[in-house]
């Protein structure tokens, strides 16, 4: 044992600089896998511990199109065993706020009269400032969702757009409302001293709209009760509701996105590092062969020389393992915190889960790598002490070396009519067949992560211009309706049709749709309803997209969401039977579209599909307008929304994405840029370790270049050559993977969220850039390890 310890550190002690480097591979290779483990096992716990402690809204009722009575409804839910619902809350829409003396537009607000507690769901949380039971006069309290994307602190003063003026209220208290707390959304709650709300809108013109929340005891019995509800009442409800899967997905959609990524590529840079140990230890049996021939001859057992081995790389990996755990947990507190700090509760510390996950984590990688240790190391038990002795290496290893170095490939290469220094640099890749590999597949997996990682970012910065491939329009302005009863819609029309600059221009309403009974057994548990978008105008002209077929025409027609298709099982050209405002009406399916709002829940039928079940129907809630020159549309929409803004939110398209997906982009920057960055550190650690292990190896032939006459200079250029002709061979190899491969595999993650095809925006030049870094990881590498042989004269490396 004593001999095996002794051996152990000494090697440990000969070459410090790639042990430590070993080292570093296996701490970033464990800190990668166990923040994806603590991402991925924390995903979904913030919002559901956040949930269950406000008691939650499973689904959230809204009242505005005066269909069905609030008092009814409120009362029928109020009543059910198995039911716990929200006050009747009392509620104006506006839209706008100014802050610090700029104004804020597509921030659209339900301005609540806040009941007195106690409620039985949708408790508030007060993340900051003075709990009370309503807020003072003059004040109000906002969701975290909106103090967080606008940097609002309790105290500061914002002013809400009521049209031409604006209500300047305080800020009392920042409230976690998880309903519509979610990140990345410009819709939220605002709740109001009820003095201040009576007074404020008593003198806007309006009236008052209701929501109510609904919290089932067992969530997946909810169908039946909506159908007791149409049963007992004799009416369908025929209002707006939202879903509990609304609810959830933007708090769990980004969590779910990084876990991915980290996961897939922590077991890719865990591979790697298990692979680059093998054959570190390969070349280091290499290098020692004589001395373990040697030790061998002497008594030394070939499972002592493998306990050697063992004991190395088990100290290595304790020093690697334990400190890069417990950053882990640190580094993903960090990512948790800024994904859902909208479900943050002041300075209270985030609570993480799974550190037992971790630890098993950590005990597997400990145990792959000494997996991997012995398997590598049984290649001593083959050492034979007069071979190695004679020949450094096995007699075979000698022979397959020396037809290696003049197989058909040198030949076919045509090294006699190539540049010494180039000879040199391909020389050394093709005689280290094993550490060429490794290296082409590790910068194939850096240029990957650093080229995913930038297109993502740009396809969510630039969302606005694939917003049809996430089911958006691609108009050029969008007019929100925020105040249905004074809205001027018939001077709106006449508006836009005596405005020149005006292609087309598409009035779109939203309605509840309900899949009929006979599909309901197909659903298993999930909610009836859909969300129908109802479209005067043409869909093809405004550029709603479908991922096969087409948009509705006539009005038996229907497009379907991904998920509808998938949840139903059905396919173009079949038939699918909705209640539309109670009347039931059987659609022929003509296009299958996939669309991030409401997870891909809903549906598209035109304006006379809805005026078969209601002739009058008129109630619209966006107006999308095509111009004919797209330069204009800054100023048509801040024209039109000048004219109109008593009512409307009128903004360009751009405007309405930016400020949504915005704060998406700013989450992802931080993940996305550490796993690139450790992807980056990585190349350069095992390229500077691989190249140095080849050196050595080489250093007899060195030693002969520079005794002849070639400058250490040329010959570092020469290795570094070849390594940089590798990388980006790699480059190229990791750029296809990262824009078509990976892309891929994320879609299994977003297709839940209704996205099946994730669209990309491919900026090549970007791209390129990107791609480039991990060759100059590469190249960097190599040419620093290089530097033994400027630093060591002929004699020494002949000698070597």
């Amino acid at each position: 044992m004593d001999a095996m310890l002794k051996l152990s550190l000494s090697y440990l002690s000969r070459s410090k600089i790639q042990n430590l480097l070993i080292a570093l591979l296996i701490f970033l290779s464990t800190l990668l896998v166990s923040t994806a483990v603590i991402i991925l096992t924390n995903t979904g716990n913030q919002f559901k511990d956040m949930h269950d402690q406000t008691n939650g809204s499973h689904q959230i009722l809204t009242f505005e199109k005066g269909l069905n009575d609030p008092s009814d409804v409120y009362q029928w839910w109020a009543d059910q065993q198995g039911i716990e619902v929200s006050p009747l809350l009392t509620y104006r829409t506006l839209s706008g706020i100014a802050f610090k003396g700029i104004d804020i537009p597509n921030v659209y607000l339900y301005m609540l009269n806040t009941p007195p507690p106690p409620w039985d769901v949708d408790k508030l949380i007060f993340s900051n400032g003075t709990a009370s039971p309503v807020p003072e006069q003059g004040t109000v309290w906002i969701p975290t969702s909106l103090a967080n994307a606008y940097h609002i602190s309790s105290g500061d003063t914002v002013g809400f757009k009521t049209g031409s003026s604006t209500l300047d209220l305080k800020v009392s208290s920042i409230v976690v409302d998880v309903p519509y707390g979610a990140p990345f959304t410009n819709t939220a709650r605002v709740w109001m001293n009820p003095t201040d709300y009576q007074t404020s809108f008593d003198s806007i013109a309006g009236k008052d709209n209701y929501m109510m929340g609904i919290h089932f005891d067992d969530y997946s019995s909810n169908s039946s009760y909506w159908e007791r509800y149409a049963s007992e009442t004799g009416t369908p409800f025929l209002e707006t509701k939202m879903e509990f899967e609304s609810i959830s997905s933007f708090y769990l959609i980004i969590n779910q996105i990084i876990g991915f990524i980290m996961i897939f590529l922590g077991i890719v840079m865990l591979l790697i590092a298990l692979i680059t140990i093998g054959f570190t230890i390969s070349d280091a049996i290499l290098a020692n062969y004589k001395t373990i021939g040697i030790l061998k001859s002497l008594g030394l057992t070939s499972n002592k020389t493998i306990g050697t081995y063992v004991i190395q790389y088990s100290l290595l990996s304790v020093a690697a393992i334990l400190p890069s755990l417990a950053l882990s947990v640190a580094v993903s507190k960090f990512i948790i915190h800024i994904s859902v700090s909208s479900l943050q509760v002041g300075n209270r510390p985030t609570a993480i889960n799974g550190i037992s996950a971790v630890m098993l984590v950590g005990v597997s990688l400990f145990a792959l790598v000494i997996l991997f240790v012995v398997l590598y190391a049984k290649k001593t038990r083959s050492i034979q002490p007069v071979q190695a002795i004679r020949y450094g290496m096995s007699e075979t290893d000698h022979t397959r070396m020396a037809i290696r170095i003049h197989s058909p490939l040198g030949n076919w290469v045509g090294f006699a009519r190539l540049p010494a220094a180039v000879v040199i640099g391909i020389r050394n890749l093709i005689k280290n067949t094993k550490s060429s590999v490794l290296m082409l597949l590790l910068t194939t997996m850096s240029s990957s992560v650093l080229v995913l990682g930038y297109v993502l970012l740009t396809s969510i910065t630039g969302i606005y211009q694939t917003a049809a491939q996430w089911g958006y329009d691609n108009a050029n302005i969008a007019a929100v309706i925020v105040n249905k009863k004074t809205f001027p819609q018939a001077e709106l029309k006449q508006v836009l049709g005596m405005d020149s600059r005006i292609r087309n221009v598409g009035w779109q309403g939203n309605i509840t749709g309900v899949v009929s009974p006979e599909s309901l057994s197909k659903m298993q548990g999930q909610s009836t309803s859909l969300y129908l978008s109802v479209l005067d105008g043409s869909y093809q002209e405004l550029g709603f997209e479908t991922l096969k077929g087409d948009n509705p025409r006539q009005a038996n027609e229907v497009a379907i969401g991904v998920n509808v298709a998938r949840t139903l099982n059905k396919e173009i050209g079949d038939l699918i039977d909705l209640y539309i405002e109670g009347e039931k009406r059987t659609f022929i399916i003509t296009g299958i579209y996939q669309a991030i709002a409401n997870m891909s829940v809903s549906g598209r039928i035109t304006i006379d599909a809805m005026r078969t079940a209601n002739p009058s129907y008129g109630d619209f809630d966006a107006i999308f307008i095509n111009l004919e020159d797209p330069a204009q549309a800054d100023t048509v929409a801040q024209e039109l929304n000048e004219q109109f803004k008593a009512s409307a939110s009128i903004v360009t398209q751009k405007t309405l994405l930016d400020s949504v997906y915005a704060e998406a982009a700013d989450t992802l920057i931080y993940p996305m840029s550490l796993i690139g960055l450790l992807f980056i550190f990585a190349t350069f650690i095992i390229i500077f370790s691989t190249c140095r292990i080849s050196i050595r190896k080489e250093s007899r032939t060195y030693g002969i270049y520079k005794s002849i006459g070639m400058t250490s200079q040329r010959i570092r250029l020469s290795v570094a050559m070849g390594i940089t002709i590798l990388s980006a061979f790699g480059a190229v190899l990791g750029t296809l993977v990262g824009v078509y491969a990976l892309p891929m595999l994320l879609e299994m993650v977003l297709s839940g969220y209704g996205i099946v095809h994730l669209p990309l925006i491919l900026n090549w030049g970007g791209i390129t850039l990107f791609a480039c870094v991990s060759i100059g990881a590469a190249a960097l590498g190599s040419w620093f390890s290089s530097r033994v042989i400027r630093e060591a004269s002929p004699r020494m490396l002949v000698i070597e």
